[in-house]
């Protein structure tokens, strides 16, 4: 009635949104919409396109709903760190080879329960990706997504519901499982526009040293400068609708 449980991480990128998942796939960057030179979006996995997992190691628990009566010889739970290989394949840290192995040894879903643990025998796994060997670091992984990279199983990639785990799994007694767990960051997105300034002579009265034409314009309805950026971003300078909207600035 043991089931062998076979854990894997898989990467892969998303490209401008959201994609069917088949497997693990290694897929390159693409290059954006060219025709309208808009920026691409990328989402992306730390497996395959030249990025390793080498260094990195994880955390798993497996965690079973229902204990099984006492005659079955298997584990009703493991927990056990494994460090990564660069491919992001998995092999037991050291001293963990004995915590490792309680997952070939798992209670299948369909075994019998003890009368006084009952449940419906599926698992949950979690997963805590660790930077750093062994899992001494900081962690990747947080309830929060701090720092930009959830694990998804592919059933819940799309949606990406239940962050880090993979609930409620069925293991049929004697089968060889293996789990694919995809991993997600988020690139940032950086723009840049450019505007043009012409330095012109200081109006009279102003409290400026320096003036700058930047071709703004008087909102009618708040009087505002409308400028297409905001110039409370240059330092000691303003937009004053009282001079056609020069930026005024002071000395630095």
């Amino acid at each position: 009635m043991n089931t062998t449980k076979l854990i894997s991480l898989c990467g892969m990128v998303v490209f401008g949104g959201l994609v069917t998942v088949s497997g693990c796939n290694d897929m390159t960057p693409g290059s954006g919409d060219g025709e309208n030179g808009e920026t691409a979006s990328v989402k992306m996995a730390f497996s395959g396109s030249g990025v390793s997992w080498y260094g990195n190691s994880v955390l798993i628990a497996a965690e079973r709903d229902g204990v099984t009566d006492s005659k079955y010889r298997c584990f009703n739970e493991a927990t056990a760190c494994f460090n990564f290989n660069a491919d992001g394949t998995l092999v037991p840290a050291p001293g963990n080879e004995e915590d490792a192995a309680k997952f070939n040894e798992l209670c299948g879903s369909n075994a019998v329960n003890d009368p006084n643990y009952p449940g419906d025998g599926t698992y949950d796994f979690y997963y805590t990706v660790i930077a750093g060997e062994d899992c001494y670091g900081e962690e990747i992984t947080t309830v929060d997504n701090a720092h930009d990279f959830a694990c998804y199983a592919p059933e819940n990639f799309l949606a990406q519901q239940y962050p880090n785990s993979t609930p409620d799994e069925f293991l049929p007694g004697g089968a060889d499982v293996v789990n694919q767990v995809i991993c997600v960051s988020e690139n940032v997105d950086k723009d840049f526009e450019f505007f043009s300034c012409a330095d012109v002579d200081v109006p009279e009265g102003a409290y400026a040293d320096l003036a700058f034409d930047c071709g703004c314009e008087v909102d009618p309805y708040t009087y505002d400068c409308a400028c297409g950026f905001d110039p409370a971003d240059l330092g000691n300078c303003a937009a004053d609708p009282a001079n056609q909207c020069l930026i005024l600035c002071e000395a630095p």
